[in-house]
């Protein structure tokens, strides 16, 4: 019984929302990041990372583009995408394409935390770009630690 209680507490934690700032114009449903139910949400470098995002399509888009930045105190602001080996910007392999306008979509991305980043406190800005603009555009406050 305690084994089963402490799945469905699992699933749940995995699973909840996170608090988010849209810094679009409200397309942003629902984000979830694996392990993070709280802000700030704590990401362990060479860990690996589920981030869902439901949205609802503001265009007809032939095709997206996935971007991710940490917004630094002081308004620095670094391109993850450069330093993440392996980051995919297709974002049509992560939410289906084309898009519609209208349409609920989930855009699903994996990622690993390179071990080389530094610890650092950030909001974490994700966006993804459509054929007018973006789908969506929306960010979490992180830390990433050891």
């Amino acid at each position: 019984m305690l084994k089963i209680i402490g799945l469905v507490l699992y699933f749940v934690a995995v699973s909840a929302s996170v608090p988010y700032t849209d810094c679009a114009h409200k397309e942003v449903i629902d984000v979830a990041i694996s392990g993070c139910t709280t802000s700030p949400c704590i990401f362990h470098k060479g860990k690996e990372v589920q981030i869902d995002i439901h949205y609802k399509a503001n265009q007809d888009s032939t095709k997206a583009t996935w971007d991710l930045h940490a917004i630094l105190a002081g308004g620095i602001d670094i391109d993850l995408s450069k330093l993440i080996p392996g980051f995919d910007r297709d974002g049509c392999h992560d939410t289906p394409c084309p898009v519609k306008t209208g349409e609920t979509k989930k855009f699903s991305y994996n990622l690993t935390i390179p071990e080389t980043t530094p610890t650092i406190e950030a909001d974490i800005k994700a966006r993804l770009i459509g054929d007018s603009g973006d789908l969506f555009c929306g960010s979490v406050h992180g830390n990433i630690v050891n």
